[in-house]
């Protein structure tokens, strides 16, 4: 079993990086730097505004990187950033009209990509993935957080 359990961490990186490679072409072919300055944009498209910390919880990245890549969206006209009303030490985040553009020819793009390699999987197969790697993350989560402490 330790076998198996190897393979499927050697295959979840492999499948990683090649999603990787899949979503920068993606996303390059919208003009955006990075696969991470597309889950920036679908997160904001899905929830509205969001303070920098909630999507620094939510990306699970540091607040650095979330800062970068805000400032980085935000400077190329994908986002907005202001002071929260309730508490100036709290930066909000929202789209800007040519940033909730750029989402949706992303997922346009990426749900032509995503037929063609989920083809040969059957509705039920996916599901049960889609299932299987939800709780393998919640456990990574849990894992990672009792690092921390």
């Amino acid at each position: 079993m330790d076998q198996v359990q190897r393979d499927i961490v050697l295959n979840i990186y492999r499948a990683s990086n090649l999603l990787e490679r899949v979503g920068r072409g993606l996303v390059n072919d919208v003009g955006l730097c990075s696969v991470q300055q597309w889950f920036i944009l679908g997160m904001l498209y899905r929830q509205g505004e969001l303070s920098l910390k909630d999507l620094t919880n939510n990306l699970l990245v540091t607040k650095q990187n979330i800062t970068g890549m805000v400032q980085r969206l935000k400077q190329s006209g994908h986002l907005t950033t202001w002071e929260d009303a309730g508490d100036r030490r709290v930066t909000r985040v929202g789209l800007t009209e040519l940033g909730r553009q750029k989402f949706e020819e992303l997922v346009h793009s990426s749900g032509l990509s995503n037929k063609q390699t989920f083809a040969q999987y059957t509705d039920e197969e996916l599901e049960q993935l889609s299932a299987a790697l939800e709780k393998l993350v919640v456990v990574l989560q849990q894992q990672s957080e009792g690092k921390k402490e």
